[in-house]
């Protein structure tokens, strides 16, 4: 796929996402999905297989007994880090949200936007700056 064709294949996502609601453990696009569902079947679209858990049930308060747990998910996938001026569309980036704990991802669409999922929004378009550049602790090349 060349730079055009995944732009307009995010485009569509960014559609086919967009009234989607938050649902914890959410893994459908019909009932719902969390940030780890929503990049699962984004990457999925791209032919990327993101593994959407890793063996044990993911409970609403996980990050309190293992704060560890997300980046070890993340960095299981072996794949190259990127520094936040490298990111580059579909690079995958996370953030921790409280206590330095990281407990959230998303997808980059350009240089600049990224998209994810909100417990209290649901689907968004968001600006990797102020706020979420503070809290923005890493990316990863999955393409």
């Amino acid at each position: 796929m060349d730079q055009n064709e995944y732009k307009e294949k995010i485009e569509t996502l960014i559609k086919k996402f967009k009234n989607v609601p938050f649902v914890h453990n959410g893994r459908s696009l019909e009932k719902g999905v969390d940030c780890l569902g929503f990049v699962v079947l984004f990457y999925k679209e791209f032919g990327i297989e993101v593994p959407d858990n890793d063996g044990k049930p993911i409970e609403k308060n996980w990050f309190k007994k293992d704060p560890e747990r997300y980046i070890r998910g993340i960095q299981s996938l072996g794949k190259k880090a990127v520094s936040i001026n490298e990111l580059q569309p579909l690079d995958l980036v996370y953030f921790a949200i409280s206590h330095n704990i990281i407990t959230h991802t998303g997808i980059m669409i350009d240089n600049k936007r990224f998209v994810h999922m909100s417990p209290k929004s649901g689907f968004l378009v968001s600006k990797l700056e102020r706020h979420w550049k503070r809290r923005f602790r890493g990316g990863i090349r999955l393409i």
